[in-house]
């Protein structure tokens, strides 16, 4: 005796699945699912973005802002005296008053030769006093006068007008 062998239908063809297990896949419809689908969100699409928007926004705005700037204040009263003036070098003393800017780091004593000038190390913030020395050559020879210049926390700096001219 022969048994029948029947085809199975292409809605119930089995598959093996990897790990042994047989899942049921059917044909055919998928298709017809994925063109509804499509269908739905063009529509959905176009439908949408016809329809107006409920959103509103205000179309003016006032602020007011004031934006405050420091400003450096260079030391007053700078005076420049000869403390001697006998042999090969001039003796000098500048005195000034202290700067009223916040946070200042200290003081640069800047000496001019005519128009070119040298920078002396820098005194801390609680000085008002310089000393130094000057070759007797340059105080004959040029025009000497001094600056001196607020330093601050923050890199900003402010220089005194000119003293009046050195002379022995």
């Amino acid at each position: 005796m022969t048994a029948a062998r029947t085809a199975p239908s292409p809605e119930d063809s089995r598959s093996a699945v990897p790990g042994g297990e047989l899942s049921v896949r059917r044909r055919g419809t998928s298709g017809i699912r994925r063109v509804a689908v499509l269908i739905l969100l063009t529509v959905a699409v176009v439908v949408g973005s016809s329809m107006p928007s409920w959103a509103s926004f205000a179309d003016t705005a006032a602020v007011s802002t004031t934006v405050a700037t420091a400003t450096v204040a260079p030391p007053t009263g700078v005076t420049a005296r000869v403390t001697k003036c006998t042999g090969r070098f001039v003796n000098l003393t500048l005195d000034w008053t202290a700067s009223t800017a916040a946070r200042v780091s200290g003081y640069q004593v800047r000496v001019y030769l005519g128009e070119a000038y040298q920078d002396q190390p820098s005194a801390g913030a609680a000085t008002t006093t310089w000393q130094g020395s000057l070759d007797r050559y340059y105080v004959d020879t040029y025009t000497v006068t001094f600056t001196v210049r607020t330093l601050t926390e923050y890199g900003w700096t402010a220089e005194s007008p000119r003293t009046a001219q050195v002379v022995c």
